[in-house]
């Protein structure tokens, strides 16, 4: 068996955990002789992701051997020194413009998927196509047209990093199949000079776009700005497209649901489409879309584990960590307020607001939480938001045929063969 598949035979395991073990730690020997403990307990994962941080470092070494050094993959000063850098522009931006950005770009889906109504695949590289292109849009001043690269170039990147997330120590350089390299090679170099055409005077420089480049010249650093661009890439796109991709298979799987859903948006549309201010607020505080929101990300988090290395022993509920232990907190399994529900894997809209949205809740776990919480979570979720409201209002969306779900593991989690769907225009 590949790495690949190891790794993506491990996103199903998970669900497999959480349905037959809830709440419950395992312990998994690895073939290296480390352990690898899962967390499922909320208390426990808690204690690794913000209680005792310090102790549980990042294990990205997957990602840096192959796009280098980020917010995502370090830890200590480095990491502080990204997370202060990037974070005004992530957590402080224009709600108001992003809010715009995304409806317009959903519109933009809508009417490209409803194009092919006789499709029977899901076009997540369209999805893909229009979330990056707001990214690059309200963070970059950008038009994603103008960076002369492929706009899945930085997915595939990630793809084929993430086919080393379960290597052991030892082994974590680039052997293996050379072709997998040869593509990484080839890939990286497209990527960094696309992105090195920001740098040219004739390009008109954002905020967020100037202080990177600024950072380069920091002592200490090994600051990158195509390094540090094409993780946030990755982690500020990827996961939203496979998100909204999930959220079309839900809205098929539970007609119910999209019919719920469709008909509330649709008024909201009618009485507030005219005024965005008052659209944009409409949206922000509607329940039923908020709690499918957390319902998709609990049912389908884009990131279903983190993984921690334990630099010390540290005590558990039920688990003696042990110096060198990998730590794998199961976003899946971790969502303790929905196991308490008679079927906690089908979406219930009633039970996910009367629940509410804290801690156990997939609007928290699936963007992580304590010192280390996604930097882009607040605008990935008007994001999220603004463009599911759009596609549940003018397409129909129905199961094409059934097949059971495979999941992949390609740095986040998506379906195998892709989402077996067909869509069509309300209008």
């Amino acid at each position: 068996m590949s790495a690949t598949d190891i790794s993506s035979q491990f996103c199903q395991d998970l669900y497999a955990l959480a349905r037959e073990r809830p709440r419950q730690n395992t312990v998994r020997p690895q073939h290296d002789g480390r352990r690898m403990l899962v967390i499922q307990n909320l208390d426990d994962a808690d204690r690794v992701m913000r209680r005792n941080a310090d102790n549980y470092l990042k294990n990205f070494r997957w990602f840096t051997q192959v796009a280098g050094n980020s917010r995502l993959t370090d830890d200590g000063e480095p990491w502080r020194f990204r997370q202060e850098l990037s974070q005004p522009f992530l957590g402080k931006y224009d709600a108001s413009r992003a809010f715009a950005l995304s409806t317009l770009h959903g519109q933009h889906i809508a009417r490209h998927l409803a194009l092919a109504p006789q499709s029977q695949v899901l076009d997540e590289a369209l999805i893909h196509q229009g979330m990056l292109s707001i990214f690059t849009q309200m963070f970059l001043d950008v038009e994603l047209s103008s960076l002369p690269m492929a706009h899945g170039s930085a997915s595939r990147l990630i793809e084929l990093a993430s086919a080393y997330a379960f290597v052991a120590p030892g082994q974590e350089g680039l052997g293996g199949d050379k072709a997998h390299i040869r593509e990484i090679l080839q890939l990286r170099k497209t990527i960094f000079a696309a992105l090195q055409t920001l740098r040219g005077d004739s390009v008109p420089r954002s905020p967020m776009l100037t202080a990177m480049l600024q950072a380069e010249t920091a002592p200490g650093f090994d600051f990158s700005f195509e390094k540090e661009l094409t993780m946030l890439f990755g982690a500020g796109t990827d996961t939203a497209s496979y998100s909204v991709g999930w959220a079309l298979h839900l809205l098929a799987t539970h007609p119910e649901v999209q019919e719920r859903l469709h008909l509330g948006l649709r008024q909201v549309y009618a009485q507030h489409g005219h005024d965005r201010q008052a659209l944009q607020s409409a949206i922000a505080q509607h329940a039923d879309l908020r709690s499918f929101v957390a319902e998709l990300l609990r049912l389908y988090p884009p990131l279903p584990f983190i993984t921690r290395l334990a630099q010390e022993g540290d005590q558990l509920s039920d688990l003696q960590v042990e110096p060198g232990d990998v730590v794998v907190v199961s976003l899946v399994g971790v969502n303790h307020k929905a196991l308490e529900r008679p079927d906690p894997w089908k979406p219930d809209l009633d039970a996910a607001l009367q629940e509410g949205f804290g801690m156990g809740t997939g609007s928290i776990s699936s963007f992580v939480w304590g010192k280390r919480v996604c930097g882009g979570r607040s605008f990935a979720l008007v994001e999220l938001a603004a463009v599911l409201s759009v596609l549940i209002v003018e397409l129909e969306v129905q199961v094409s045929r059934q097949e059971p779900i495979v999941y992949e593991w390609v740095g986040q989690m998506r379906r195998k063969g892709g989402h077996l769907l067909t869509l069509t225009s309300r209008a």
